[in-house]
């Protein structure tokens, strides 16, 4: 499931894992990087949501310039449509 900033591809599983892959179409190292920093702080609030995943976030080119708040609900979102 995608939304604008991210592709979300899951499975079940016994506990929640994610991962984030950050193609050089979002920008130069600073930007790539950055975004990683928002999203894994954004997930660390998931680690104990339900139901329970194994998730990869493809990033989509254009987040680096979203504000926190932005990015946040946005991957909110795409979690929610799982429940």
């Amino acid at each position: 499931m995608s939304n604008a900033v991210a592709t979300l591809h899951y499975r079940s599983s016994e506990s929640n894992r994610y991962g984030i892959v950050v193609s050089k179409a979002i920008g130069n190292a600073v930007h790539r990087n950055l975004v990683k920093r928002r999203v894994r702080a954004i997930l660390s609030g998931y680690l104990q949501a339900t139901p329970t995943i194994d998730g990869v976030f493809r990033m989509r080119p254009g987040t680096a310039a979203l504000e926190f708040n932005v990015l946040e609900a946005e991957i909110g979102r795409l979690l929610e449509k799982i429940k």
